[in-house]
């Protein structure tokens, strides 16, 4: 069917709610910053894909769309939603202030598709970071924004576990940035409730003497309830929840809602909502609200257009939440007693220290590229891939010759490089002007077969007092080139170590362009 949504905003408008009041966090709870009411999500994940043509398709440019989609956010009953993917040099100004016209509050996730820690060949470096605080800025001026997803299953089974500690890295400095801005947004993580490293991501995340580098929420993305025979335990929804018994941060069910059986029942929010689980979990969302390829959808719209014909998730949805209504508890009588979680142990299903990767240092690596003698020349674009190609092939060349350790890493160990932080075509031309060094600078030890580089006969960072004081500083070990994150280590990497050096992730990084698995 099809609805006259535009007209029923206007209606709306005229009976809009209060501006939203920021949400707060108190132990494992979010809570009405004014009132003190406990806050459940009762949600819905929104990210509308159908007819738009932008590379970052981004639901919240969309002022036809969100005019549209507030109408039957009010109708569903909900009250938040989680958005993946957003553009920070969009407005988002309509969109925003059209959902908290409804009352709904926005979880935001900060990457995007080609914008993210890679969870094959992880790196947290200076570009990612300035493109998670523009994404900060771009959202953080909003009433009903709850908070920031820091990353979505970016470790997604027991392969690739390293990568999470780039993902914590990435929470420490985003939620650093936040405070220096005289800002409270909490910054949260997800996971794909993987059964052979769920428990460890768990305490992972919330484990660590430094209250920064731990997620400020916990997400889980779990498709365990199918069909309406299922019940909380069958589901496996009471195993699923059990480990945040006495968590001290809050939980939210941040995607839900199988549908290998058809039509959904939505049966699992009387759990997740009610007496099952409304003392541990902070509420959900259910996946997703428009229909797309993966058929998940509650109604059929598309980019720019204000019609709607609603699927028949929609009104089950609708019914469903219209029933349950958690109790909660008010901040003020609230006492919070949960401690933080262990750090995990190493072991074959989890290859992460407590040690973290350093913060990002732009200063660093533009002083380490003014003392190069020999670098990639200006030309060299890594987003090239038959460039990207060439030095990868050269890469595996010249690290079988020589030490890479300073632009890598050993997340067993904890090792980080002193210029592992700085972006690829950085670390690429520190390896070449590694090698160059290492021969001494004879002639051609700069040449790469269809690359262009540069030798630079007198460097910059010569004449630049500053920049050698930083350089030294890093190679004494004395900039934190390894964080401690737990309790259990007090070492300090410096980057005269010896340690493994991860030849593959430094290959293959040169081969990604900007594409970024998810």
């Amino acid at each position: 069917m099809k609805l006259l949504t535009l007209s029923f905003y206007a209606l709306l408008q005229s009976t809009a709610f209060a501006a939203l009041n920021p949400l707060v966090i108190k132990g494992s709870k979010f809570f009405d910053s004014k009132t003190g009411n406990q806050f459940y999500f009762k949600g819905v994940d929104y990210q509308p894909r159908t007819g738009a043509s932008s590379k970052i398709k981004d639901p919240l440019a969309d002022t036809v769309g969100c005019k549209r989609d507030a109408a039957l956010f009010s109708e569903l009953g909900i009250n938040s939603v989680r958005v993946y993917e957003t553009d920070y040099t969009l407005n988002h100004d309509t969109c925003m202030k059209a959902f908290e016209d409804v009352g709904v509050y926005v979880l935001i996730d900060i990457p995007t598709p080609f914008s993210s820690i890679n969870r094959e060949f992880p790196f947290w470096d200076t570009d990612l970071l300035q493109q998670y605080k523009l994404k900060v800025n771009a959202f953080s001026g909003y009433n009903n924004l709850a908070g920031f997803i820091i990353g979505n299953e970016v470790t997604n089974s027991k392969s690739n576990t390293p990568a999470s500690a780039f993902v914590k890295a990435s929470i420490r400095d985003i939620k650093t940035y936040i405070k220096s801005q005289k800002l409270s947004i909490p910054v949260g993580y997800v996971d794909n409730d993987d059964e052979a490293i769920r428990l460890s991501l768990i305490s992972y995340f919330n484990c660590g003497d430094d209250p920064n580098a731990r997620a400020d929420f916990y997400g889980v993305n779990t498709y365990r309830w199918c069909g309406k025979d299922a019940t909380y335990s069958s589901s496996g929804y009471d195993d699923m929840i059990s480990p945040f018994a006495n968590y001290s941060i809050p939980v939210i069910i941040t995607e839900f809602g199988c549908n290998t059986v058809q039509p959904r029942t939505f049966k699992e929010i009387e759990s997740i909502l009610g007496p099952d689980m409304e003392n541990i979990s902070s509420g959900g969302l259910v996946y997703e609200f428009s229909q797309e390829d993966n058929n998940y959808g509650l109604v059929k719209v598309s980019y720019g257009s204000s019609d709607v014909e609603k699927l028949s998730d929609f009104d089950t949805l609708k019914n469903v939440l219209s029933s349950v209504s958690p109790k909660g508890v008010k901040m003020s009588s609230y006492n919070p007693s949960n401690k933080v979680s262990e750090c995990p142990a190493i072991s074959d299903n989890w290859r992460v220290s407590t040690a973290l990767p350093p913060a990002p240092s732009a200063d660093a690596c533009s002083c380490m590229m003014n003392s190069l003698s020999c670098s990639l020349d200006s030309s060299f674009s890594s987003t090239d891939d038959a460039q990207n190609k060439a030095l990868g092939e050269s890469a595996s060349v010249i690290c079988g010759l020589i030490s890479c350790k300073d632009v890598s890493y050993d997340t067993v160990k904890g090792d980080y490089g002193a210029f592992s932080f700085c972006n690829s075509t950085q670390r690429s031309s520190w390896i070449l002007n590694t090698n160059f060094l290492n021969q001494k600078g004879a002639s051609g030890a700069c040449n790469l077969e269809n690359i262009k580089t540069q030798v630079i006969s007198n460097p910059k960072a010569k004449s630049m007092s500053e920049c050698a004081k930083i350089l030294t500083k890093i190679s004494s070990g004395d900039s934190g080139t390894s964080r401690d994150s737990g309790k259990d280590s007090t070492k300090k990497s410096s980057s005269k170590k010896s340690f493994t050096l991860n030849i593959v992730s430094f290959f293959a990084i040169t081969l990604i362009t900007c594409g970024i698995v998810f």
